[in-house]
């Protein structure tokens, strides 16, 4: 059985199966509530029961009192719906909601997507998943290595498995050690969320995603999170890519079959070739698909120079410079990033 589950005082809704917890069910569908543990032990997630009736709660080491009982308070992470609800939550309505964290997580898979690009996956324990908004990035440490600022790439319904796109760089030990062979089950210290380039949940104009080489990351974790609201708006997505290497061509194309309006364009350039003439041709690709960008919200990511001039170059095609958002980045250890502007 499914149930329409609506939040207050936000007036979201989402839908749970019977069996699963409500925490599960509310990120699932894309809705940031508050949480931390995710396994009943620290209570963040309490909610009151306004409406409904709640089923069976899993086990939890956080023990309500029973005048919070009395007030209907219980943990979402524990409960399941036994019918349609009407809850009081708490929601993160900015990045300034979401705490900063520091997680101790494991390599569960490094994938060789080519010889400069490697795709990290790491495990959080059950009991600290990392709560973040699609966009954000992290630092990642190697004790005794180094450390790294780089985007997760994964979508915040799943805050224990996280993705990260990472490009050779050398010189730099944490990525050297990532490119050597990075044990499964290593340990990589994680200290985050950082950054503003979120989706706004609630805008209901079209979206545009620009990405630049690895810098996909981002994007695809703002796209996976757009598709877990059911956005029903035009999603457009320009990838460009050196040599024509687009490593997730496939995966960025069966968007299509979740998506109402959603159009892939995979551009190449050659290495060498300057930021300036690769901004010229997504701009031809964005008047050849969609004309004017006055009522559109634009996401980009790429490297510091490829961004300022996308950034000059959507401003003079009309778009607006209050609905354009580029990542920024932060230097650690031995990495030097550019931090875009916009």
């Amino acid at each position: 059985m499914e149930y329409l589950i609506k939040v207050m005082p936000s007036g979201h809704e989402f839908h749970a199966l019977e069996q699963e917890t409500l925490l599960d069910a509310a990120l699932r569908s894309g809705l940031s509530v508050d949480f931390s543990c995710s396994s009943g032990s620290c209570g963040n997630c309490r909610a009151r029961l306004l409406e409904g009736e709640l089923g069976k709660h899993d086990f939890q080491d956080h023990r309500l009192s029973e005048a919070e009982k009395a007030q209907g308070l219980f943990l979402l992470c524990t409960a399941h719906a036994a019918g349609d609800l009407v809850i009081e939550a708490g929601e993160a309505t900015s990045t300034c909601d979401i705490p900063r964290q520091q997680i101790k997580a494991r390599v569960s898979k490094t994938q060789e997507v080519s010889e400069h690009l490697r795709i990290l996956q790491l495990r959080t324990p059950r009991s600290s998943p990392l709560r973040f908004l699609a966009g954000q990035h992290v630092e990642l440490t190697l004790p005794s290595v180094g450390s790294l600022d780089s985007s997760i790439a994964s979508c915040p319904c799943n805050g224990s498995q996280l993705q990260f796109h990472i490009p050779y760089e050398p010189e730099n030990p944490f990525v050297e050690q990532l490119f050597t062979g990075l044990r499964y089950g290593s340990v990589i210290e994680v200290d985050g969320p950082f950054g503003e380039m979120t989706l706004d949940d609630d805008s209901p104009r079209p979206l545009l995603m620009v990405a630049q080489d690895h810098e996909l990351g981002p994007i695809k974790s703002l796209i996976e999170h757009a598709i877990n609201l059911d956005v029903t708006q035009q999603v457009r997505l320009i990838w460009l890519a050196r040599d024509g290497q687009h490593y997730l061509d496939n995966f960025c194309r069966s968007w299509g079959e979740t998506l109402d309006d959603y159009r892939y364009f995979s551009l190449a350039y050659d290495e060498g070739e300057l930021d300036e003439a690769q901004v010229v041709c997504v701009l031809h690709t964005i008047k050849e698909d969609i004309g004017t960008l006055v009522d559109w919200d634009i996401y980009g990511a790429g490297s510091g120079d490829f961004n300022q001039a996308l950034h000059q170059g959507l401003i003079g095609a009309g778009a607006d410079q209050q609905r354009l958002f580029f990542p920024a980045r932060r230097s650690f250890g031995h990495l030097s990033r550019e931090v875009a502007s916009g």
